[in-house]
């Protein structure tokens, strides 16, 4: 991926931006091994990590899951508007809901857009419903996906 350094908001090397590398693809490894992967010791490592965490630059750790093994096979993403509740309230709400995993605000005739996670569509229709009788959402369109080619969590 291609980063900007002239738009970086923390002091960050090109040896930290390769530790990030190396940790979004396996936020399991030790600091030792991602010193051998940097060619940095693992005490030097660490002191790199916990600054980068203390930045904010590092927000959480995570693991990347197959959904469709824990039986929640069915991906959409629902375009929202939201009416005279703001996006930035819309979205504390929603945060409450399991089922989407994502809540982006956007530009254009939507005000949010929302990655949801469900076993069956009639579950999406069921959020939906809430959605809206709780006076989160007032207009909604749902867009399935059918197949994922891939989804990049990492660097």
């Amino acid at each position: 991926m291609a980063l900007n350094n002239k738009r970086l908001q923390a002091d960050l090397d090109d040896m930290d931006f390769n530790i990030l590398k190396a940790l979004s693809q396996n936020a399991k490894a030790s600091y030792a091994d991602l010193g051998t992967a940097v060619n940095l010791t693992g005490p030097a490592v660490h002191g790199r990590v916990k600054k980068m965490e203390n930045l904010g630059v590092i927000k959480r750790y995570g693991i990347d899951i197959d959904f469709q093994l824990i039986g929640l096979p069915v991906c959409a993403f629902v375009r929202v508007q939201t009416g005279k509740l703001s996006c930035r309230d819309a979205g504390k709400k929603v945060v409450q809901f399991e089922e989407v995993i994502e809540c982006h605000a956007v530009a254009g005739e939507d005000d949010l857009l929302l990655k949801t996670r469900t076993a069956t569509p009639l579950d999406l229709q069921e959020l939906l419903d809430k959605l809206k009788t709780q006076g989160i959402i007032e207009n909604s369109v749902s867009i399935f996906v059918l197949e994922t080619h891939f989804e990049r969590a990492r660097l």
